[in-house]
């Protein structure tokens, strides 16, 4: 991960994702709401959202497809950051902790934008999308 800004918010922001990715792959709806703004905000290929609410339903939605047993990985993670900002780019993918890739998945194009308020991070944007070839509409998946 490389870090550019200030480096003490660096390594919250580090430990932050660390957390953030823990609870994401419980799918614990309550305590992914608890690393969140209320006025968060999501965009994707398929949809956006805006709101703590909204946010929350788009992961239950999720719920069918999540199981035991699953990590999220990422790749050229660079993490910019002041005292109360900071924007994170990168490769990731939610995947089997085993590390042996699930047939068909692809590694998505993540960014997220938080803010520090009363000492605690909180995402307030986050996008994830894969990339489209404008000429056939069809997903063209990374790979690495």
């Amino acid at each position: 991960m490389k870090v550019v800004g200030n480096l003490v918010a660096g390594e919250e922001i580090k430990a932050f994702l660390n957390s953030w990715d823990e609870v994401l792959c419980q799918l614990n709806i309550e305590k992914i709401a608890e690393y969140c703004a209320a006025d968060v905000s999501f965009f994707d290929a398929s949809c956006q959202m805006q709101g703590l609410m909204s946010y929350q339903k788009m992961w239950e939605f999720y719920s069918d497809y999540f199981r035991e047993g699953l990590k999220v990985f990422r790749r050229e993670v660079v993490i910019h950051t002041d005292e109360h900002l900071a924007f994170v780019h990168c490769y990731s993918m939610v995947d089997q902790m085993s590390g042996v890739p699930t047939p068909g998945n692809s590694w998505c194009r993540s960014s997220m934008g938080l803010r520090k308020a009363k000492g605690k991070w909180r995402i307030v944007h986050q996008h994830v999308s894969v990339p489209v070839d404008l000429v056939t509409h069809q997903s063209k998946p990374i790979h690495f």
